[in-house]
């Protein structure tokens, strides 16, 4: 090697002259190796350049033994460079005065003496190494370049040089240090847990949260129109009843996995760290890493152990939760949404909801242990908790549902469910609700039935779980007049937990229908909220650009001051330090698609820091330069 020489591998010192020298052989150190181009044939004209594909990268090492503990020095060397070893391990290199450290990353593929086998006789102490490169097949520097940068206003930039020879990917970290004008004032995390054993897509949940006392406080407007919700980084829709109340509710849509069943198995103390939380049960189904809640205690983890049954990288006391002891057997619930509640921003208006979505049931009567009903759902049919219709919603033909009183249509809102029938045949016709948490009662209400000869058959029925069939658990008798609507409604005992309710009309031809239904739900599947105390909030509404490229990042994200969310251009990744929590949903790109988030270019890039409100943030860059 002319310019460059070797240094170490694996921290090891492999060139140090007394014990080894060594270089790299069969080809400089320096460039790019290269790929392999797959073509689009087209009749008539040349192909195109499909893709390319990046076959690896090998360095040939050759290390030779200088020492005179050469049988020593020769079983240190194998074990080092040992083909078995399937961790990766940094090669480093620098120039000939030491300075300029550089690495790559890489596994020993080979390792053989160049005397064995008549190679080359007498070079038994000279072995040709073969590293495959692992990743990035450009030298990297060994120490890293930071760059902090004081922000007191939306606006301001900042040089930043890259004395690399190639582009750069930075880790950049936003910790805002003084409030901003403006934005949301105030948070408080809501702990979900979802306790069915099956999936659920836009389930209508209620979160209830006093706001008479936040208003009274000042720290909300008096119409909630500040009071949003964020749903892991994004702000969704969100419907209230009793605003300026003690018991204001907020209903959204989740969709939510199959719950995961787990009890603590070794107890916690109720104060200090703790590296790991061990269960009794199966994670397999858990993410990689996530949110926990043991009694009123929030935890994050990072990473987990299957075969151990553990989840370690834990933060206790986050989310804006206490530390407590917790006691083994104690339930482990998995929060599969990371629900923030933020308010105290005077200057927003009531944010645009996607009405078609808003749950079918009464919010002002409802709670999540049972859905009253005096609205079904309407002609889009997308409400959440909506009933769905056995059969065409139609008044024509012989048979078929309908969803205003007394045979009708509504326009909009379906204010009653109703079945028909015109002639005799052996069609049903008639309206069911699912629940994946199940339903242990119904009550029917407001009810109206008509006959048009002298046979009447409707069934009010459920599901149980693991039955074959439907079960009746009350048939409306025959009305006592032919061709009069009489009256009818049913309160009943609880039955065996079923997943779905329904009611229907069968073979005569009749009428049925309901204007109220109070759906009583499986309490001890249905989703637990629970409201953690107030936190302060930082409305972080960022865009960093990179003017000498004209790429943006932008980050929206509500978080404390003091705090740190980082942004990780080179591996992709977005974490909110206080609690280790990724934090994807934060991150979006400005402008076209591009592989990388944000570049630095060989030499100076200036970066811009735009967020409306600014007073207070520091950004720290820091990039890791890197070489042909």
């Amino acid at each position: 090697m002319i310019d460059l020489k070797v240094v170490s591998w694996d921290g090891h010192a492999i060139n140090d002259g007394s014990n080894y020298v060594a270089g790299i052989g069969g080809g400089p150190e320096w460039g790019l190796p290269p790929v392999q181009v797959r073509s689009a044939k087209r009749r008539g004209a040349w192909p195109l350049v499909a893709s390319i594909e990046r076959p690896g990268h090998s360095i040939v090492l050759i290390v030779r033994i200088v020492g005179n503990d050469r049988r020593t020095l020769r079983d240190q060397l194998l074990r080092w460079f040992d083909p078995e070893d399937e961790e990766p391990k940094r090669l480093v290199i620098s120039d000939l005065d030491d300075s300029n450290g550089r690495y790559v990353t890489a596994i020993c593929t080979a390792c053989t003496p160049l005397g064995v086998g008549g190679v080359r006789p007498g070079a038994e102490d000279t072995f040709n190494i073969i590293l495959s490169v692992h990743g990035d097949v450009r030298w990297r520097s060994t120490t890293n370049d930071t760059d902090t940068w004081g922000i007191t206003a939306s606006g301001q930039t900042r040089n930043i040089v890259n004395d690399g020879t190639d582009d750069a990917y930075p880790v950049i970290k936003i910790k805002p240090t003084s409030a901003k004008s403006g934005g949301y004032a105030y948070r408080r995390f809501a702990a979900i847990t979802w306790l069915s054993a099956n999936s659920a897509g836009r389930y209508p949940l209620i979160i209830t949260l006093d706001t008479q006392t936040l208003i009274t406080a000042g720290k909300m407007q008096a119409d909630g129109d500040d009071l949003r919700v964020i749903a892991d980084g994004t702000e969704i829709d969100r419907w209230l009843y009793g605003i300026n109340t003690t018991t204001t509710k907020i209903q959204v849509n989740l969709d939510f996995q199959p719950a995961v069943s787990m009890t603590l198995k070794t107890g916690i103390d109720a104060t200090g760290s703790i590296s790991s939380i061990e269960v009794n049960e199966d994670i397999s189904r858990m993410p990689e890493s996530g949110i926990l809640l043991i009694d009123s205690e929030v935890f994050t983890y990072t990473a987990r152990v299957l075969s151990e049954k553990k989840f370690t990288g834990i933060t206790r006391a986050a989310k804006g939760s206490s530390m407590a002891a917790h006691t083994a057997g104690t339930s482990v619930r998995w929060l599969q949404h990371e629900i923030w509640l933020v308010y105290g921003n005077a200057a927003v208006s009531a944010p645009s909801t996607d009405d078609r979505f808003e749950a079918a049931f009464d919010l002002s009567s409802s709670s999540n242990t049972s859905w009253v009903y005096s609205i079904f759902n309407d002609s889009d049919r997308l409400r959440a908790g909506g009933w769905q219709p056995w059969g065409n919603i139609s008044v024509t033909s012989n048979g078929g549902v309908y969803t205003d009183t007394q045979r009708t249509l509504a326009s909009g809102d379906f204010i009653v469910i109703g079945a028909w029938l015109d002639t005799f045949h052996s069609n049903a016709y008639g309206w069911y609700l699912s629940n994946p948490c199940g339903i242990t009662n119904v009550t029917w209400s407001d009810g109206y039935k008509r006959r048009a000869g002298d046979g009447f058959l409707v069934h009010c029925m459920h599901w149980p779980r693991g039955a074959s069939w439907w079960e009746w658990h009350y048939n409306p008798t025959s009305p006592t007049m032919q061709d009069t609507w009489e009256a009818w409604s049913y309160s009943g005992t609880a039955f065996d937990v079923s997943e779905t309710i329904g009611i229907a009309a069968y073979f005569y031809p009749q009428d049925v229908e309901v204007g109220g239904a109070t759906v009583t739900l499986n309490s001890s599947e249905t989703p637990g909220v629970s409201v953690l105390d107030e936190l302060g909030n930082y409305s972080l509404n960022a865009t960093i650009t990179n003017t000498t490229t004209g790429e943006a990042i932008k980050i929206d994200f509500v978080m404390s001051l003091d705090a740190e969310l980082e942004i990780d251009c080179d591996t992709g990744t977005v974490t909110y330090l206080a609690d280790n929590s990724r934090q994807m949903a934060a991150m979006s790109l400005s402008g076209e698609p591009r592989r990388r988030w944000l570049r630095l270019v060989p030499g100076a890039n200036t970066l811009r820091f735009d967020d409306t409100g600014t007073t207070g943030v520091t950004v720290t860059v820091e990039w890791c330069k890197r070489y042909y």
